[in-house]
């Protein structure tokens, strides 16, 4: 397993808690957080290494993502 920076960590966390904030349904944060670890990992990106500018693009690219399941799940 990979060691996890710092840097990564705050940024998982802010990831989460953002998308958490997004959400209609709530749903636990460690569920949520083990969801967004799952994306991350499918599509490749290292939330720890990547710039700032990036990183705010993957914070509205992931709760897209996120609102668009949830809609999906709503019909």
């Amino acid at each position: 397993m990979k060691k996890q920076t710092k840097l990564y960590k705050q940024r998982l966390e802010y990831l989460v808690n953002v998308i958490h904030q997004c959400l209609s349904i709530k749903i636990p944060l460690f569920m949520l957080r083990k969801a967004i670890k799952l994306y991350l990992n499918h599509n490749v990106i290292d939330i720890g290494v990547m710039e700032e500018q990036h990183f705010k693009l993957l914070v509205e690219q992931v709760k897209n993502y996120m609102l668009n399941i949830e809609s999906k799940g709503d019909n």
